[in-house]
C-alpha cells in the first residue's frame, strides 16, 4: 500500500509544483498507517470513486483522518487530470480501478456496479 501511494504521487510530480506535491506526499505517508488500520478493522472501504467510505462507527480523529485523506486524493486527482485534460472524476475511477487490483485481502471494495463486497 504505501508503494502504491508512493508511486501515485511519484507519477504525479512531473504535474505539480514541487512544494504541492511534497506537502501532500507527507501528509498522505504521515496518516497511512492509520488509513491501513481502518481499511484494516472495516471500518472504513475504497470506494468506486477512488476515495475512502466509512463503513462502521469512527471517532472523530479517526473521521478527521478519512476526510484528509480524501481531500488530499481529491487534490492529488486533480493535478493529473489538469495535466491530462481529463477530469478528477475520472482520475479517480481509474485509481479506484488500480486500488481494488492491489487492495489485500480483507479489503472492503466497491464494485463499479456500486455493489460492496470484501476482498
Amino acid at each position: 500500500i504505501m508503494l502504491s501511494v508512493f508511486v501515485l504521487l511519484t507519477s504525479m510530480a512531473p504535474f505539480a509544483h514541487a512544494d504541492d506535491s511534497a506537502v501532500i506526499k507527507s501528509r498522505m505517508a504521515q496518516r497511512l498507517s492509520e488509513v491501513v488500520s481502518l481499511k484494516k478493522s472495516g471500518a472504513v472501504g475504497e470506494n468506486n470513486q477512488g476515495y475512502l467510505t466509512v463503513r462502521g462507527n469512527l471517532s472523530s480523529a479517526q473521521s478527521a483522518t478519512v476526510k484528509a485523506e480524501n481531500n488530499d486524493r481529491k487534490a492529488v486527482y486533480g493535478i493529473i487530470a489538469s495535466k491530462t485534460k481529463s477530469n478528477i472524476a475520472a482520475v479517480g475511477k481509474t485509481r479506484a480501478a488500480s486500488i481494488r487490483k492491489s487492495a489485500p485481502k480483507g479489503t472492503w471494495l466497491q464494485l463499479s456496479s456500486g455493489h460492496w463486497q470484501q476482498k
